[in-house]
């Protein structure tokens, strides 16, 4: 029985925006059993018409919490933590911030978002362990985002046999919302 919706496709293809509009339409019809984060790009505001990309932040579904994931710095300035391209993951913040989002209360239902199972969410070897504990509840239901490529943590999630893998492409993903929502509803109702 599927039971936890992973969505996979290119990047930018639209996973986290079809994550964050799913866990919005959620939140407003069941108010206390959607938790969660997603990952936003922050760009840089020093050129008015050519912003670029100068981090990761991750913010709660219900946009309570914001706190960064990730960010490139100015060469030469050397940072310390693990690094993803020219990004260094800031480990710390995420788990101080993150992991509070994936908590399950142990009481009724819940529909918990992550936004995204990849690269720089994995170095918090926390994070993989809440992860695991959230697949293997009974009260919960997971909508998670995860790269194409191969990831041995992310490929073991890729091939339970409770979990759907979905991929996102520019064709199907407006109409992912309504059978997304559908699948969650019913898991919440039933």
């Amino acid at each position: 029985m599927t039971k936890h919706l992973l969505l996979t496709g290119a990047p930018g293809v639209g996973k986290t925006t079809l994550c964050k509009h799913v866990a919005t339409t959620l939140s407003e019809r069941y108010p206390n059993q959607i938790k969660g984060f997603y990952t936003e790009e922050v760009r840089s505001k020093d050129q008015p018409r050519k912003s670029c990309r100068i981090g990761f932040d991750i913010v709660s579904v219900d946009n309570k919490t914001r706190a960064s994931l990730a960010r490139a710095h100015p060469e030469g300035v050397q940072a310390r933590g693990p690094k993803v391209s020219k990004y260094t993951v800031d480990v710390n913040s995420f788990e101080q911030n993150a992991l509070p989002l994936l908590g399950h209360s142990g009481s009724g239902i819940s529909i918990i978002v992550v936004d995204e199972i990849g690269k720089m969410e994995l170095f918090s070897h926390r994070f993989k362990a809440q992860v695991m504990k959230l697949f293997e509840s009974d009260l919960v239901y997971l909508l998670c985002t995860v790269p194409v490529q191969s990831i041995p943590f992310v490929d073991s999630l890729k091939n339970r046999t409770d979990v759907e893998v979905i991929e996102v492409t520019r064709e199907n993903r407006d109409d992912m919302i309504d059978r997304l929502l559908k699948v969650l509803d019913s898991k919440i109702n039933n």
